[in-house]
């Protein structure tokens, strides 16, 4: 069990124990807001969410493979970076590596199209288009 983890049920227990002996009142509201706050010891504390990020095209800023078990993709919103869990599969490891290869060169990144079903996809990520130079003109004739 994780440090939080092992925190919130210390807090439970002993809140439980005082709302044990006090009213019935103290005793429903204290089991509502235990119920409240167990989502609240995996926010802040960087745990990969277990949910499928929004459909649409993600940046990845970190990932890591762990064969068999799941794959962790650290992916940039417009709030700030979310670390999801990502059910394993050998073709996503697959292309998620094979986007990693392609940007060793330190040239764009990884980018997480996950579609409408919550299926992801990874593919290189070359950035935003250059737009295209525009001839100069002369100023003296």
């Amino acid at each position: 069990m994780t440090h939080s983890l092992t925190l919130w049920l210390a807090f439970v227990i002993a809140v439980g124990a005082i709302a044990y002996f006090g009213t019935r009142r103290q005793a429903v509201m204290f089991a509502i807001a235990a119920a409240l706050t167990l989502p609240a010891a995996f926010l802040p504390l960087s745990y990969a969410t277990p949910l499928a990020p929004p459909p649409g095209k993600h940046t990845v800023l970190g990932a890591r493979i762990d064969v068999d078990v799941a794959i962790y993709v650290l992916i940039d919103t417009p709030a700030e970076p979310r670390l999801y869990r990502l059910p394993y599969s050998a073709e996503a490891a697959n292309q998620l590596q094979a986007a990693q290869d392609g940007t060793a060169d330190g040239e764009g990144g990884v980018a997480l199209r996950v579609g409408q079903d919550g299926s992801p996809g990874f593919s290189e990520d070359s950035g935003t288009p250059e737009p295209p130079k525009q001839a100069e003109r002369a100023l003296i004739q």
